[in-house]
């Protein structure tokens, strides 16, 4: 081949030189995007925290990926899963309960290298197939399983299955709830061993996550290997999350007894621990921990209307209202349960900021020493005008328990607590209980 004249050359280069110029600016700089951004995932490492007395075992295999609710806040799940809890007066386990866990913002934490085995599953099984801590990894998602799993924990869930799945070759199929897969023996309301010994996850919406493939069934109930939970059947595979989202827009389960909707159903296994407590309505209001339901009340004669809640620390039936502090140990949701993102839960946190419920995304942010009232509208501007005194907001409940006063330089004050009504600061608010 003959060479290129120099002329050719020359505009050869010069092209080659112009296209680069044009064509370098769009290497160096990011094409700008309307896109909304998204949080980057964080990922915690927390391993330093686990049990020394945990031993590191590998698993027999990795078939599933098991997703988990902690039914607690961050803190105690944090310190449950690395640590260990408390099964008896002179037993408690070892820690290692999950590989990872998800905060409610959507942080990552790393309790335990992926290529160990977690003590998560429990009394487990799965076509057949049972111990499947030894045969499955475990995500923990910080909450209850009778609340919404939110956003921001699907998007970090999303990213942190895909990836395990990549490394362990799962399919979509054998991503499951640990409600799906424990079981439990003959209880008061199962003759058989049973499904859904836990209630873990019975919130979790794989839809959420973009999981294609399903079981459509339980296998090891039409087996006939254990007898089948209605309430884990009709959520996972009779289209119940699709009938919540449609019906609610936010997909979560009641904790709230009524007629089809039962302490077992709630509460799984942990029906009757001394960590579960029930609070009864209206004039029967009163509170229970699940080991003396039996003996004071009976199963069948709590009323519709009692509130359930699990994980309770000690002392929590003795937290008497209407103010309630938030600690490191008592969460918005030990006193308000699901109401904690309600309108008419009120948080007052330190530095005087007042913000609804509807404006709290995520209990384990609010700072200890947040005190928060339940059930109430306001405030209320009192003023020296007709109308907008406490007698004129509050009526006859104006020096009543349950009303509220916000005083400057005093913080919250019940009204039995006030002596003198007719002098209040200016900027004094009130606060009534929506049912007086």
């Amino acid at each position: 081949m003959k060479e290129p004249k120099k002329s050719y050359l020359i505009i050869i280069s010069l092209a080659i030189v112009a296209s680069f110029v044009l064509i370098q600016p769009c290497l160096g700089q990011p094409i700008k995007s309307s896109a909304p951004k998204v949080k980057k995932t964080k990922i915690i490492d927390y391993r330093k925290h686990l049990n020394r007395k945990f031993k590191k075992e590998s698993r027999r295999s990795t078939a599933y990926i098991i997703v988990h609710t902690s039914e607690a806040g961050l803190l105690s799940t944090l310190r449950t899963l690395s640590s260990g809890k408390r099964v008896s007066k002179r037993r408690r386990t070892r820690g290692g309960h999950a590989h990872y866990t998800i905060a409610r913002n959507g942080d990552i934490y790393r309790i335990l290298n992926h290529a160990y085995r977690a003590d998560h599953a429990g009394l487990s099984m799965w076509n057949g197939m049972t111990d499947l801590s030894s045969h499955s990894l475990g995500i923990e998602l910080v909450g209850f399983h009778y609340d919404k799993i939110t956003d921001e924990q699907y998007r970090s869930l999303g990213w942190l299955v895909k990836e395990l799945q990549r490394i362990y070759s799962i399919s979509d199929k054998n991503v499951l709830a640990h409600s799906q897969v424990s079981y439990g023996e003959p209880n008061l309301w199962f003759k058989k061993n049973h499904r859904g010994r836990k209630r873990c996850a019975l919130n979790f919406d794989r839809r959420e996550i973009g999981l294609k493939s399903s079981w459509t069934y339980d296998p090891d109930v039409k087996a006939g290997r254990l007898t089948k939970d209605t309430q884990v059947e009709k959520m996972f595979y009779l289209g119940g999350h699709r009938v919540l989202a449609k019906k609610q827009g936010n997909g979560h389960i009641s904790n709230i007894i009524g007629k089809n909707n039962t302490a077992w159903n709630i509460a799984g296994e942990d029906y009757d621990d001394p960590s579960t407590l029930y609070i009864l309505p209206g004039k029967l209001k009163n509170t229970i921990r699940g080991d003396k339901v039996a003996k004071k009340l009976g199963w069948g004669r709590l009323p519709s209307g009692t509130q359930v809640l699990v994980n309770q620390p000690k002392g929590r039936e003795k937290k008497e209202g209407p103010i309630f502090t938030i600690t490191r140990d008592y969460t918005a949701w030990s006193f308000a349960g699901s109401a904690y993102r309600h309108t008419s839960t009120i948080y007052f946190l330190p530095g005087d900021k007042i913000l609804p419920g509807n404006r709290i995304h995520d209990w384990d942010s609010l700072p200890d020493g947040t005190r928060l009232i339940i059930g109430y509208h306001g405030p209320f501007l009192i003023r020296a005008k007709e109308g907008q005194t406490a007698w004129g907001f509050a009526k006859k409940a104006y020096n009543n328990k349950d009303t509220i006063y916000l005083i400057p330089g005093k913080s919250l004050v019940t009204g039995d607590k006030i002596t003198d009504f007719s002098d209040f600061p200016p900027g004094t608010t009130l606060f009534l209980k929506i049912n007086n």
